[in-house]
């Protein structure tokens, strides 16, 4: 897991409606997932080029809000740039398809000129015969904006707002390399499947409370709400 220092990290503005209560951070502060937390109040300066989507010299400034219901065509559009024309043939899809995002969990990011820039969020599923959890993405950022710490401020935001609502492990279907960088590893998934065609090593997850993932075992299933007429073409 990355521990960054608050000089390090992409500052970024959160709107008030939408940032992770002061409880939730006096009680980790002291707790490697501390480093999962998004900086508040914040414009969005320099960080490092290490991160795929970390490090632009002069970053540009943006806020990260609920997504709301104007959003959605611009989002829609962003992830046809960000992730091209196949991306609603993926495993994760099968999982989403005529869902709703879980409660309060799902989030854009916005540039000075309330252009939204980069999206993600989570979904209710569940594990096997057993638990819920969330399923995070698709994560999607501005093409042009990759190396502007977008995507992690938007990884720290939902996984910080995810702990918040009292939910208890993550799973994505992504590269070690970076999402390792937020807490997410192959450990507590072995017993566990995607509804489709995916690569085993790409499934992670992350314990937001100590033993969320002891004993899941099975293929992930849908849980979360159901679409229901004109939003099923339009939500994804």
């Amino acid at each position: 897991m990355e521990y960054l220092t608050k000089s390090a990290v992409a500052a970024t503005e959160i709107a008030p409606s939408s940032a992770p209560s002061a409880e939730l951070f006096s009680t980790w502060e002291k707790s490697p997932m501390a480093a999962l937390a998004p900086s508040l109040a914040h414009r969005a300066q320099a960080g490092s080029r290490g991160a795929p989507d970390e490090g632009a010299a002069q970053a540009p400034a943006f806020v990260i809000v609920g997504e709301g219901a104007g959003d959605v065509q611009a989002r829609e559009a962003l992830l046809d740039r960000a992730m091209g024309p196949n991306r609603k043939k993926k495993s994760s899809e099968k999982l989403r398809r005529g869902r709703r995002p879980s409660e309060g969990l799902a989030f854009v990011a916005r540039d000075a000129s309330g252009a939204v820039v980069g999206t993600v969020r989570l979904w209710d599923v569940r594990l096997g015969e057993g638990s819920p959890a969330l399923l995070l993405g698709p994560l999607a950022v501005e093409p042009g904006l990759k190396n502007g710490g977008v995507g992690s401020a938007l990884m720290r935001h939902a996984v910080a707002e995810a702990a918040r609502l009292g939910h208890g492990a993550i799973l994505l279907v992504g590269d070690a390399p970076y999402y390792g960088r937020f807490g997410f590893s192959a450990d507590c998934t072995g017993t566990l499947a995607m509804p489709g065609p995916y690569e085993r090593h790409r499934l992670l997850a992350l314990e937001l409370k100590d033993g969320a993932l002891d004993g899941a075992r099975g293929t992930i299933k849908a849980a979360g709400r159901k679409l229901k007429g004109q939003g099923l073409g339009l939500i994804a």
